[in-house]
């Protein structure tokens, strides 16, 4: 496997671009844009696209790969830079994954190699205003001659605006149940009909992770765009795939403030400190404790047990989103006001944090895992 990237030979290039990702994100941050140099750096060093197959010239760095833990390893390096940039990372790993895995060799001909071969992005979404859950959609298709019309409003469309591809779910119009109405279908942003709300987008934290609002007013989508049968998205499990791309963004996260931590307590002279001691201490075992349980859900899905893999990824997701707030609340202690003045990461990784951080959805991920673990009936697919 030496022609492919190495998960070595990644995490040295992110490292060296590391200070870059700082610069970027927090200018992102101020202004409200996508950290889009960020994403042109890592194309110009092959490392953009990581969780294409290798039938398709890429390292196989997806949960089925023959890299298991490259893309997640890959992703959590670059959220101790900056993790916004590693959620639009995330989410266009997340789509090629799928959209490789799913397509008909027409659409890889047509959708992926291309895309491959030059900066590109891409999206996908489900969540909608309203929806009941993660598989019901309100956003409708209707049958025509040559495809379908679809009309609905779909939101936090990360990379949307940026993207060169959308693939977007809906429901079938007449069809009941999701596990034959879910379609995902390939949404183009120059399609008539498709718009932007991006000034919606005004978090708290994740600013530069755009995820703005699309709007599908009667778009035309030829039955070619149609990813996959109804009901592949649910019944191949793919959100049950993605719980360890969200662990890995918050343990990378709060890796990086730990190890801005560090150095900035140093700065102070405070290593001969007891309470500072006291604090680095105890984030050190959080954060190996965590890194522990995603390592061991990494390894789960070799094992052939999908439901136990992902049961193990929705524990090391929810750890590592604890894990975040309990050393933010350390840092806090220790580091005191200054430290979150605007000229230190420490006030724009603490919004990220707390923004992303309940995309967990903990309370439902430790029922599904109580139900696991008293023989009830479960989901271990479903975040809420």
């Amino acid at each position: 496997m030496s022609e492919y990237l190495q998960l070595r030979d990644a995490f040295v290039q992110l490292q060296e671009l590391a200070d870059d990702f700082r610069a970027e994100g927090a200018r992102a941050d101020r202004e409200g844009v996508a950290p889009r140099a960020s994403l042109e750096a890592l194309h110009a060093r092959g490392l953009l696209h990581v969780t294409h197959s290798a039938a398709l010239g890429g390292p196989d760095g997806s949960l089925g790969g023959v890299q298991p833990a490259l893309f997640l390893n890959m992703l959590r390096t670059i959220c101790r830079a900056d993790s916004a940039t590693g959620h639009c990372f995330q989410l266009h790993n997340h789509a090629l994954w799928q959209l490789e895995t799913i397509g008909t060799p027409e659409q890889i001909e047509l959708f992926v190699k291309p895309a491959l071969e030059k900066f590109s992005i891409f999206s996908a979404v489900g969540s909608e205003p309203g929806r009941i859950n993660m598989y019901e959609m309100k956003t409708r298709a209707v049958k025509v001659e040559g495809g379908w019309r679809v009309n609905g409003v779909k939101n936090f469309v990360t990379n949307g605006t940026l993207a060169d591809l959308i693939l977007t779910s809906v429901a079938l119009d007449g069809v009941e149940g999701y596990l034959d109405n879910l379609q995902m279908m390939i949404i183009r942003p120059d399609m008539p009909g498709v718009s932007w709300d991006d000034a919606w987008y005004q978090p708290h934290g994740m600013r530069a992770a755009r995820s703005p609002i699309m709007r599908l007013d009667n778009v035309f989508v030829p039955d070619n765009h149609l990813l996959g049968e109804p009901g592949t998205f649910a019944r191949q499990r793919w959100q049950g795939r993605f719980h360890l791309g969200f662990a890995a963004n918050y343990l990378g996260t709060s890796e990086g403030l730990f190890d801005w931590y560090l150095a900035y307590q140093r700065g102070r002279n405070k290593s001969a400190d007891p309470y500072t001691q006291l604090r680095v201490g105890e984030v050190k075992m959080q954060l190996d404790a965590a890194a522990a349980l995603f390592d061991r859900a990494v390894l789960s899905w070799g094992a052939g047990d999908v439901v136990s893999a992902e049961l193990a990824s929705m524990s090391a997701k929810s750890t590592a989103a604890r894990t975040a707030y309990s050393a933010l609340q350390s840092v806090f202690y220790s580091a005191g006001a200054t430290a979150q003045f605007d000229e230190h990461p420490l006030g724009r990784t603490a919004r990220n944090i707390e923004t992303f951080v309940v995309h967990a959805g903990h309370d439902r991920t430790a029922q599904i895992i109580g139900q696991a673990q008293l023989g009830a009936s479960f989901d271990s697919t479903l975040q809420r």
